[in-house]
């Protein structure tokens, strides 16, 4: 039995089940809503069936348009040098790719380029002396899509946007701008319903992928606009009304959303994020050596800690959201040697997870690194296959069973999330 709720748009949707009590709860969050008409403030649907019968039902009741992008397989900065990237470290990286060219699609520069976030048409002259231009030229000479990382919405506090425009921020009560996320020492938000700041935004996004050339964006750290209600409108409506401007001002170039509010971009956005963060290392950290004020203010703000078992949970159990609201990004698997904490088998279990569950296949590794082996097992999880998830479901406190069907014949993987324990060399 399925209950969905067939809009956001008025305000967030929340199911609430209380075991203990026997009761479950469907409410709306309208804080902060001015209605000026008859609205209808709760539209929720019920269907009973079969597991994929019912999210067919769910989704064909939204009349969404279907995802433009099926599969996508490659490569992004981030998660082996974060913001430490440079030009002569991406286009190493590009060439790395070489041997496993044929079961790649797509290549994407991730945070780092830029001086300051928020301007993000001031690349970094010292780490990419040529240009971004340059670079996604070099990229589509390797016969691969270019994709960038962008935070649209986020105004590093030391960012010349937000030094000279302060009034395009979004406030507090008291008048001082918002702290959006705390990465980047704090970031501010931009107010896209501020004209001159929503023309801003609109002309980096003209010049990135019309005059530089790239055919994606990866657009992160989207719910920074609405962590509090504003101008008469709910949360829920202001992440609608900006992930129509974001479609509006990338016309018809692929998105992939990153820190989203899933049912905002559902038939919107071509690609989303379905999971936290992974990690590198696979045992569960809190927030490194972080004091205790400051991770309870990251995870107020960021809602979240990058951790690959969480983000294995979400891509298990959010795989019906492939290709009917968008097409899944369950995050990076890793296949290197150094600067990661995970065992061989718990690599390949990662991987598998992730080409079972997802259709956006991402590394941050240097191919050029990797034995024949190694490239043997990045072709294999790049390779675009028939999977269908069967069943999917906590067999004991922290072990999960996956049935699965690749290409027509029936698998099923058992894995241990705590220790990464799993039968993934039987099945690969």
């Amino acid at each position: 039995v399925l209950f969905g709720s067939r809009s956001e748009r008025e305000g967030y949707t929340l199911f609430e089940l209380e075991c203990s009590e026997n009761r479950f709860s469907i409410a709306k969050d309208i804080v902060g809503c001015t209605l000026e008409n008859e609205t209808t403030l709760v539209d929720v649907v019920c269907f009973s069936g079969k597991y994929d019968d019912v999210f067919d039902k769910y989704f064909g009741s939204m009349e969404l348009r279907k995802p433009k992008i099926d599969y996508l397989s490659g490569y992004t900065s981030w998660y082996n040098y974060y913001q430490k990237i440079n030009e002569d470290i991406i286009l190493r990286d590009l060439d790395g790719l070489d041997r496993a060219k044929d079961s790649v699609s797509i290549f994407q520069i991730d945070d780092g380029y830029e001086t300051f976030v928020g301007d993000w048409l001031d690349p970094n002259p010292a780490k990419f002396p040529n240009g971004m231009k340059y670079v996604a030229d070099k990229i589509h000479d390797k016969g691969y899509l270019a994709g960038i990382w962008i935070a649209p919405f986020s105004a590093q506090r030391v960012s010349r946007v937000a030094k000279e425009h302060p009034d395009w921020l979004i406030k507090d009560e008291k008048g001082k701008p918002l702290l959006g996320c705390q990465g980047w020492g704090g970031a501010y938000t931009l107010d896209f319903y501020h004209p001159e700041a929503r023309e801003y935004i609109k002309n980096f996004f003209n010049v990135i992928v019309n005059e530089w050339g790239f055919d994606m964006v990866k657009l992160d750290f989207l719910y920074s606009q609405c962590i509090e209600p504003r101008n008469g409108k709910t949360r829920g409506e202001i992440m609608c009304d900006g992930v129509d401007l974001l479609r509006e001002a990338c016309g018809d170039k692929w998105i992939l959303g990153c820190g989203v509010p899933i049912g905002a971009c559902m038939g919107i956005f071509d690609a989303c994020r379905i999971s936290c963060d992974a990690s590198k290392n696979w045992k569960f950290t809190l927030a490194g050596n972080l004091s205790v004020n400051a991770l309870v203010s990251s995870i107020r703000i960021n809602c979240e800690n990058p951790s690959s078992q969480n983000a294995i949970i979400n891509t298990i159990f959010r795989n019906h959201l492939d290709g009917r609201a968008f097409c899944n990004d369950p995050d990076v698997f890793f296949l290197r040697d150094f600067n990661l904490g995970y065992t061989w088998e718990q690599k390949l279990l990662h991987g598998k997870i992730n080409t079972v569950c997802g259709n956006v296949l991402f590394v941050s590794d240097n191919a050029g690194d990797f034995d024949d082996e190694r490239i043997g097992y990045l072709k294999e999880f790049f390779k675009d296959k028939d999977y269908k998830v069967n069943m999917a479901e906590f067999i004991d406190d922290d072990v999960i069973r996956l049935d699965f069907s690749e290409n027509g014949e029936e698998k099923s993987l058992t894995f241990n999330l705590t220790t990464g324990d799993s039968n993934v060399k039987e099945i690969l």
